[in-house]
C-alpha cells in the first residue's frame, strides 16, 4: 500500500473535499472526514453509481470484495473522464490483475481513519490538478484559435491597406495629371485672363478636386452625384465670393463610379463658374435624372443667358471635351426663357460598367 502523509489539522476552504461514503463505512471513519472539515455524504453500496453528483470529488467503498470490485469497476468505467478517485476499504485480491477500470487504492479495513482520509485527500488533489490541466489545455487551444483568427484578420487588413494605398496613389496621380492639364490649358488660353482671374479659376478647379476626394469613401469606388454637385457648387461660390448672394438647389441623385465622378466634377465646376462669372446669376439649379437610357444633368441659372453658338470660352471648351472624351456623352444648350440651361447626357448602360447609375 502506498505511503500516505498523516494529517495534522482540519482542512478549511479550498482544502475541503466532497466525499461519497458508500456501503458499510465505520462510524469512526465517517466522523474522521467531518472532523477534518470535509463534506461526507453516505449512500448504500449498490446506489453509489447513481449517487455520484457534480460535487462529489472522491468515493470510498466499503463492503465485500466482490461487491466492492463490481461497484468500483462500474464507477471507474462511467466516470473515467474526468477521473473520479475511488478507494476500496478492503484488501486487494491477490489474484486481481492490474487494469484501468479498478479502484485507485485498496486499503484494509484496519487502516487508521486519518490515513484513509489522507489517501482520499491525496487522490482528490491529483484529480483537481488534472482538471486544472484540462482547463488550461482548453484555454491554450482557445487562445491558439483566437491567435489564428487575429493573424488571419491582420493579414486581410494588411492586404486591404495595401490596396487602399495603391488606390490612393492612383487617385493622386490622376488628380495631379488633371490639374496639370487644366493649368496648361489656362496658360495657353487666348486671350489670356488677368492674373487674379486666372488664379481664381485655378483655385476653383483645385477645390473641385478636393470636393471629389471628400465624396469618396474608403473601400468604396462610388460617389453620390448630388453630394458631389453640392460640394463643387459650394466651393465655386466660396472662391468667387458669392456664398451670401447666390443660392443653389440640387434636385435628384445618381450613383457614379469614381472615374466618372472625377470627370463630371470638372464639368460641373466649369458650368457653375460660367454662371457665376459671366451670367451674373442669383440662383443656380442642378437637376439630376434619367431618360431614354441616358443619365441627364442639367445646370441652369437665372442670369443674362448665353447663346450656345457663342459659348466658346475655354471653360465650356474644357467641359465639352471632358463630356465627349471621358464620359462618352453630349453637352448641349437648352432653350430657356431666362438665364442659361446646359444639359449633360451620359449613356447609363456604358456608365454601369464603370460610370453612373441613376437613383432618381
Amino acid at each position: 500500500m502506498p505511503a500516505v502523509m498523516p494529517m495534522s489539522r482540519a482542512r478549511t476552504g479550498a482544502d475541503r473535499i466532497h466525499v461519497l461514503l458508500a456501503g458499510a463505512v465505520p462510524p469512526n471513519l465517517r466522523r474522521a472526514f467531518r472532523r477534518y472539515g470535509h463534506h461526507a455524504e453516505c449512500t448504500p453500496l449498490d446506489g453509489a453509481v447513481a449517487a455520484v453528483s457534480a460535487q462529489v470529488e472522491g468515493v470510498l467503498l466499503s463492503g465485500s470484495r466482490a461487491e466492492t470490485l463490481g461497484v468500483g469497476t462500474r464507477l471507474k468505467t462511467r466516470y473515467q473522464v474526468p477521473l473520479l478517485p475511488v478507494v476500496a476499504l478492503v484488501t486487494r485480491p491477490s489474484w486481481l490483475k492490474q487494469q484501468a477500470a479498478l479502484p485507485d487504492a485498496w486499503l484494509s479495513s484496519s487502516t487508521p481513519p486519518r490515513d484513509v482520509v489522507a489517501r482520499l485527500e491525496e487522490l482528490v488533489r491529483i484529480r483537481r490538478a488534472e482538471l486544472e490541466l484540462v482547463r488550461l489545455n482548453g484555454a491554450l487551444a482557445d487562445l491558439a484559435a483566437e491567435n489564428g483568427r487575429l493573424y488571419d484578420r491582420a493579414r486581410r487588413d494588411a492586404e486591404a491597406t495595401t490596396l487602399l494605398l495603391r488606390e490612393l496613389q492612383h487617385r493622386v496621380r490622376n488628380n495631379l495629371a488633371a490639374i496639370q492639364a487644366l493649368l496648361v490649358l489656362e496658360r495657353h488660353r487666348q486671350p489670356a485672363r488677368p492674373l487674379v482671374d486666372a488664379l481664381d479659376v485655378a483655385i476653383s478647379r483645385l477645390r473641385t478636386m478636393a470636393a471629389l476626394q471628400d465624396s469618396l469613401q474608403p473601400h468604396e469606388n462610388k460617389v453620390q452625384l448630388a453630394a458631389l454637385a453640392d460640394a463643387v457648387t459650394r466651393a465655386a461660390l466660396d472662391v468667387f465670393g458669392a456664398t451670401g448672394t447666390v443660392h443653389h438647389e440640387i434636385r435628384g441623385d445618381a450613383t457614379l463610379s469614381a472615374r466618372a465622378a472625377s470627370a463630371l466634377a470638372i464639368v460641373l465646376n466649369e458650368l457653375v463658374t460660367n454662371s457665376l462669372k459671366h451670367a451674373g446669376a442669383q440662383l443656380v439649379t442642378l437637376e439630376i435624372g434619367s431618360a431614354g437610357g441616358q443619365l441627364e444633368l442639367i445646370v441652369a441659372d437665372d442670369g443674362r443667358g448665353t447663346r450656345g453658338d457663342a459659348a466658346g470660352g475655354s471653360g465650356l471648351m474644357i467641359a465639352r471635351a471632358v463630356v465627349r472624351n471621358e464620359l462618352s456623352g453630349v453637352l448641349s444648350f437648352l432653350p430657356s426663357e431666362r438665364g442659361t440651361r446646359v444639359r449633360v447626357s451620359l449613356p447609363v448602360k456604358s456608365a454601369e460598367q464603370g460610370g453612373v447609375r441613376s437613383t432618381s
